[in-house]
């Protein structure tokens, strides 16, 4: 009995305790369950690589896959497995050339710089990530040299957030803030006086006045345009340009260049502004870093001759690294060449136009369409926004005779019977009068025909080729076919008929005489290295022929020798209507004089002044002191100019005030506007400046070897000296240079 109940004990005790287990295990996995639903404890894995995948549909990319196997057909072939390593080899070295090329534009010598800039520049193979590695590792001497040689534009990095664009209120802001940095200067006050007030109408109601102010942001566009029109002025002044770039104002014009990208008039206004700040001091570095070098590569490729103009002379400001470059001020154009050159020029020929004339508006090929009936209609219409563009744009017909009967004439000749050496065409602005007794023997010799031309010649010129269209600056196109290796210079000033029409800062209407405005050039000359070495040829406009004039006789009597040199090495002036007497049409009665408020410009041209009479006197007096006697040339108008919507005609300069008493005098057909205007470059105009561009250049040739005869006599002995050491120079030239050329490629 006790055994049994011993018995029942334990089994009871054995189910008790597996209860228990049971319990406590049911337990803990309620618990465990409980803590896993608050806390992911997938994160702990969140570092283990799974797979991705990407379901797509197969139908949608079967040709692409298709492809795929068949090129992996064509790499597979014989042909392939051993070209397409020597593709990859080529390609890397071409890459490697690029980037030894541009560590030798940085850091060789001079003449090797100027080779490895000129590879550079022909490549274009590269891909874009190459350019853009390439790119951040130029320096900014390296970047001008690469944008004066007309690169791929992907050479540059563009501005910093080129992508984003502020407001027109928030760039006037910044505008405005520049102009206040250049305080307290005086032009910078008047222009923030005059471009920024706030305009406010007051009107009384009642007792009180409310004012009803019109905000800047109805104004905004017209306000930003007045504001870069003070900046061009005050950019002018070196110490305004420092203020500028300092304050960072290269960054913020590039605001504007964002803004109005598509606005030609806005665009040549900045190019201006930009221009004026590339002249003084070293900036390549400020342009480099604010990203202006990729926004003038671009603007050298511009369809406007006069964006291409205006960058090329910032891009030859910033380039101190080419021995052929020079540096050109405010109003001082280069019109040719474009971008770097081998040699120093052989001639400089200088155009100056006249009152209300321009480098662009004077010097344009003549019209197809009848001449402007009114100056002043002539000149609002160069104003407009106008694209002008070296790309042939095609006219209605034959681009370069304007004459009807001329036209009719050669277009007979063409249908009938070629043209040929037996024929004698004669200049389609053949002068009404020619007085050659003072013509040397060298210009007779070189002024092919002096009227005429043959008929082979003659068809040089694409008369009927409808895709050629007439030149906006027959200068800047022209003189480079028949002389390469020439420097063609723009002068450009502002000026006006009457004091009602002048504009901008006081401080910029003209206010003095005609030698205050010669001597600003004279300096602005001397600094482009004009007349150094090599001869001036001068082509003057009307009024331009006095600057010429007073330009010569300042640097005649100038002490400074390299100014004086310009004066000496004149060796032609070309003179197109210009009043050395004065002008009849600018002597006004009193009664019209006090309504129209006739400018100084027009005041020194009256007729008869003493000033003129003055000047013309101390020029000839001049030209007969220097060491070479210039040749002169002058060309006056036979036919009255149609003025003023009346068509009123008018002779504006007679032959009696034309006349010079020196040189060759030709009394043309054309009116004062279409004298500078040739039709053609086989006109008698263009062809007789080109004979006096050759005679120039032999004059100064002859006289060249003149001096080195005098003085060989002297150096022979010293020559004979050093005649065995260059031998040994040319040698161990010729092996540092094969040394340098190894160690590129080593």
């Amino acid at each position: 009995m006790y055994h049994d109940l011993k018995l029942y004990n334990k089994l009871f005790g054995g189910c008790g305790l597996a209860s228990f287990i049971g319990l406590v295990g049911y337990e803990a996995y309620r618990t465990y369950s409980a803590v896993s639903n608050l806390v992911d404890t997938r994160v702990l894995d969140i570092d283990r690589k799974r797979p991705d995948y990407i379901y797509i549909k197969h139908h949608i990319y079967r040709q692409s896959l298709q492809e795929q196997l068949e090129q992996e057909k064509e790499n597979s072939r014989l042909v392939n497995v051993v070209v397409q390593p020597f593709g990859k080899w080529w390609k890397a070295l071409k890459h490697s050339v690029a980037w030894r090329l541009l560590k030798i534009a940085q850091e060789g010598e001079q003449s090797d710089r100027l080779k490895a800039i000129k590879q550079l520049a022909l490549i274009d193979h590269l891909k874009d990530w190459d350019f853009q590695h390439l790119a951040q590792l130029c320096d900014a001497q390296t970047a001008v040299s690469l944008a004066r040689s007309n690169c791929d534009s992907r050479w540059f990095l563009p501005p910093r957030q080129y992508g984003v664009e502020k407001s027109a209120h928030e760039v006037l802001a910044s505008i405005k803030g520049l102009i206040e940095k250049l305080a307290p200067d005086r032009c910078a006050e008047y222009a923030l006086e005059h471009t920024f007030t706030s305009h406010q109408i007051k009107e009384p109601v009642g007792d009180d006045v409310v004012d009803h102010r019109l905000y800047v942001s109805r104004f905004e566009n017209e306000q930003l345009k007045q504001a870069l029109n003070a900046l061009v002025h005050l950019t002018t002044v070196e110490e305004n340009c420092r203020k500028i770039i300092e304050a960072g104002g290269l960054m913020e014009l590039i605001e504007v260049e964002k803004l109005y990208s598509d606005n030609i008039d806005m665009k040549l206004t900045l190019a201006r502004i930009i221009a004026n700040l590339s002249v003084h001091g070293d900036r390549a570095y400020d342009f480099f870093a604010s990203g202006w070098i990729n926004i003038l590569s671009k603007w050298q490729k511009d369809v406007d001759m006069r964006m291409q103009v205006t960058t090329d002379l910032t891009l030859s400001n910033l380039d101190r690294d080419d021995p052929n470059s020079f540096s050109y001020e405010y109003n001082v154009y280069p019109l040719y060449p474009k971008g770097r050159r081998k040699n120093k020029p052989d001639v400089d020929v200088i155009f100056v136009h006249g009152l209300l004339g321009g480098v662009f508006v004077t010097w344009r090929q003549k019209d197809l369409k009848p001449q402007a009936a009114s100056l002043l209609e002539g000149i609002a219409s160069s104003n407009d926004e106008e694209i002008l563009t070296l790309q042939p744009t095609p006219p209605k017909s034959h681009p370069s005779i304007s004459d009807t009967a001329t036209k009719e004439l050669i277009q007979a000749l063409q249908e009938d019977e070629p043209l040929s050496s037996e024929w004698s065409v004669v200049f389609p602005d053949l002068p009404l009068l020619a007085d050659e007794k003072y013509t040397s023997p060298g210009v007779r010799k070189n002024f092919e025909g002096r009227y005429s031309v043959s008929g082979e010649k003659w068809l040089q010129e694409p008369l009927g080729d409808e895709s050629i269209g007439r030149s906006y600056c027959w200068p800047m196109e022209w003189l480079p076919k028949d002389f390469p290796n020439i420097r063609v210079i723009g002068l450009n000033y502002e000026s006006s008929l009457s004091q009602w029409s002048a504009s901008g800062c006081p401080c910029e209407k003209y206010d003095g005489k005609l030698e205050k405005r010669a001597a600003e050039f004279l300096k602005k000359l001397a600094r482009s290295n004009i007349g150094q070495d090599r001869p001036v040829v001068w082509v003057g406009h009307s009024m331009g022929g006095l600057l010429i004039k007073s330009i010569m006789n300042q640097a005649a009597a100038s002490e400074d020798p390299a100014v004086r040199r310009i004066a000496q090495n004149s060796r032609a002036v070309m003179f197109l209507g210009t009043p050395h007497r004065g002008s009849a049409i600018a002597k006004l009665k009193q009664h019209t004089s006090a309504l129209v408020w006739p400018s100084v410009e027009v005041r020194e041209l009256e007729e008869n002044s003493l000033h003129l009479l003055h000047l013309n006197k101390t020029f000839l007096k001049t030209i007969n002191q220097l060491p070479k006697k210039p040749e002169i040339v002058t060309v006056c108008e036979g036919s009255a100019t149609a003025l003023t919507s009346f068509k009123l005609p008018l002779h504006i300069v007679t032959e009696k005030s034309a006349r010079l008493d020196e040189g060759d005098f030709y009394l043309s057909k054309e009116d004062h506007l279409n004298l500078s205007k040739p039709m053609c470059r086989q006109s008698f105009l263009y062809q007789r400046l080109i004979s006096t561009i050759w005679c120039a250049m032999q004059s100064a040739k002859e006289a060249g070897e003149s001096e080195e005869e005098h003085g060989s006599g002297r150096s022979k002995t010293a020559e004979s000296g050093k005649r065995s050491s260059s031998v040994f120079s040319d040698v161990y030239r010729k092996l540092g240079q094969l040394d340098r050329v190894f160690n590129v490629f080593l």
